[in-house]
């Protein structure tokens, strides 16, 4: 943890994606990106004494049920960069957190929010004992993306149709799949070579049910006009939606 408190109470660290968090044209991979704001974020609770270890010592332990990007660009591997988070609104146990990717010069790359919730360690449901996790003060800052509940409308039908299983590999320190790795799952479903072509633009994800290391998920989906939608089911009930809208249709 590398990190510090700018005036506005926002928390920065410098970073730089290494080669091997980069595409075929040295660019970040989106899900590298997702993964850096996943890890600031437990920076940040951790600076103010609300980490992994203090929830955990609760009973409870923090979740992430939604994420959104806008990306003007991708980075490129080596690029200095400073990567800022702050505390949102927050209201019924949601918590919702603000992301910032930017150049030194002030130039922003990438802007997301996420949606957290505290959850019970033992039942793995919603904690009602998340009065100690409202230390973080609040922060408004221009140009944030809007902290709203709002989904994206999705077709009635989604005809196509994969399987895919989750790996050792893609589990995180809880044993199921990583919050950042969902997104490789949809872009896999892509036609060959388009994601070497296109950039996304806007990335939606909800995470409804946890999937564990080793489960298959069933994945429905559907792109066209440069537009993926992805749900993905195991025993019949949703685990999770994706919306991902790349920057140029087929």
């Amino acid at each position: 943890m590398n990190g510090s408190f700018t005036p506005e109470g926002i928390w920065r660290e410098e970073t730089v994606f290494s080669p091997e968090e980069a595409d075929r044209s040295g660019r970040a991979r989106p899900e590298a990106v997702l993964y850096r704001f996943q890890e600031i974020a437990g920076d940040h609770y951790t600076s103010l004494g609300m980490g992994r270890d203090a929830a955990v010592a609760r009973g409870c332990f923090w979740a992430v049920t939604r994420n959104e990007l806008r990306l003007a660009r991708l980075p490129a591997a080596g690029e200095p960069l400073w990567l800022d988070t702050w505390a949102g609104r927050r209201g019924h146990g949601l918590f919702w957190r603000h992301y910032r990717l930017s150049v030194p010069e002030g130039q922003v790359l990438v802007r997301g929010v996420s949606t957290w919730v505290v959850m019970d360690l033992e039942t793995r449901a919603l904690s009602r004992d998340y009065a100690w996790a409202q230390a973080a003060p609040p922060v408004t800052q221009e140009g944030e993306l809007p902290s709203t509940f709002r989904a994206p409308a999705f077709p009635e039908v989604l005809p196509g149709r994969a399987r895919r299983t989750v790996t050792e590999a893609e589990a995180d320190i809880n044993g199921h799949l990583n919050n950042a790795l969902y997104f490789p799952w949809g872009a896999d479903l892509l036609p060959a070579g388009y994601a070497e072509t296109h950039d996304p633009r806007s990335v939606w994800i909800e995470y409804r049910k946890e999937l564990p290391k080793g489960h298959e998920a069933e994945l429905c989906f559907s792109f066209s006009h440069g537009i993926l939608f992805l749900k993905g089911y195991e025993a019949d009930k949703e685990c999770f939606s994706m919306r991902v809208e790349y920057d140029d249709p087929i």
